[in-house]
């Protein structure tokens, strides 16, 4: 639990509400607070805690959709002042979002921000057991696997090395495996066949039988979707249909959609990848909104022309859309009539986290008639909590968490 011995000085027990109402008068102090607090985040050489999980104030109250709102702005200024910096030499590994520090001794150096002398680590759980589907339910993950390419050339040479890359791939191959599905929708793999064909000897050994569709594109070095699917459960029956015909669109690979026929019962339903533009590093959620906003409406207008091309009314929408729940572009998809089933379940939870605070990027959404056949849907929490930055693979690292920086979503469905 903790942490750290600073020096000789005496060290001065405080509550957090101690140091919030006067944080001036704790300048260069050395302080122990004993108020439980909470990890929310891990960045660069500094870990982010507060009294509560802090989560993104987009996923909780209406910004840029329709209008501005007080409650956007209360929950904004609430992050900002609970929130506290702890720069420290720390091996993040030892920490999960979540974990709880008591008595936390470190030197006051300016306003919510704290130096300690040494490493911090906590006692935590390891990601929860995932639970297999149930008999003849059928299982779809949506899941941003976090830049995977079999070439790491040019952009990719930037992220990770080839070594890094076999523990990703291990890593990555250990949680696919874990979550036992029979449709695993991809965002941010390679483009091409490559990519998919590298995972998929990895995954089929042991004795299983999966097949990918993908979008190739010319450009071999962009990040677009993948369909992996059990070919003893389902089987597609019709080619992918893209959102864009331009080939040159940033964003061509990235959102399309394909039919799947269960082959238990004959079954069908048409699945979506979809990965929107991100923010910049940093940004609001006003950052690139209007490009959000075009992806969802070509989202929407793709959607007719698969119900008539497809034959099937059964539409699952996942990926990553880099939007906050109460954001425009995903109000948007849910005023169209596409149910957004995360947060019916639990509306604190999350997939993503960045900066201390938490929130939905990656979502599940489902047309009328698909709505009522899903079972269960949840994010597994084996990747936002734990830290990451690119190249950070230890080479040793043989378990199944961090292999990218969103958690899965995982889908249970039973077709009729």
């Amino acid at each position: 639990m903790v942490v750290c011995t600073l020096s000789a000085q005496a060290v001065e027990r405080v509550l957090l509400e101690q140091l919030q109402a006067d944080w001036s008068s704790y300048t260069n102090r050395a302080v122990c607070i004993t108020t439980p607090l909470i990890v929310c985040g891990s960045f660069y050489d500094s870990l982010i805690l507060a009294p509560q999980r802090l989560f993104c104030p987009e996923e909780r109250a209406i910004g840029l959709a329709d209008g501005d709102s007080t409650m956007y702005y209360d929950l904004l200024a609430q992050n900002q002042a609970a929130g506290i910096v702890v720069h420290c030499r720390n091996n993040y590994y030892n920490v999960r979002c979540g974990d709880i520090i008591r008595n936390l001794e470190a030197r006051v150096t300016g306003e919510r921000h704290l130096l300690t002398g040494k490493s911090l680590s906590t006692r935590h759980a390891p990601a929860d057991k995932l639970p297999n589907p149930k008999k003849n339910e059928l299982r779809v993950v949506g899941a941003n696997i976090e830049n995977y390419f079999a070439d790491l050339g040019g952009y990719a040479h930037k992220r990770t090395t080839t070594a890094q890359q076999a523990v990703k791939t291990k890593k990555l191959v250990k949680a696919l495996k874990a979550m036992h599905a029979d449709i695993y929708a991809l965002c941010e793999m390679q483009v091409g066949d490559k990519a998919p064909t590298m995972l998929l000897e990895a995954l089929n050994k042991g004795g299983k039988k999966y097949a990918f569709v993908s979008m190739p594109l010319e450009n071999m070095d962009r990040i677009g979707g993948c369909f992996i699917y059990d070919t003893e459960r389902v089987r597609t029956y019709a080619q992918p249909l893209s959102a864009y015909k331009d080939t040159a669109s940033h964003y061509y690979g990235r959102m399309f959609t394909v039919p799947f026929e269960e082959i238990r019962t004959g079954e069908h339903l048409i699945i979506g990848i979809n990965h929107f533009k991100s923010k910049r590093p940093g940004r609001t959620q006003y950052d690139t909104n209007l490009r959000r906003m075009q992806n969802a409406d070509s989202l929407l207008a793709m959607l007719p022309n698969a119900v008539q091309r497809f034959g099937d009314e059964d539409i699952l929408l996942l990926g990553d859309y880099n939007c906050y729940t109460q954001e425009q572009p995903i109000q948007t998809i849910v005023r169209a009539g596409y149910a957004d089933m995360l947060p019916l379940g639990n509306d604190n939870d999350y997939s993503y986290s960045f900066k201390g605070e938490a929130g939905y990027l990656d979502r599940c959404f489902a047309s009328p008639s698909m709505a009522t056949q899903i079972v269960r849907v949840r994010p597994w929490h084996i990747n936002a909590d734990w830290y990451y930055s690119h190249g950070a693979y230890k080479m040793k690292d043989k378990s199944l968490h961090r292999y990218a920086d969103h958690d899965p979503i995982i889908v249970d469905i039973y077709l009729r």
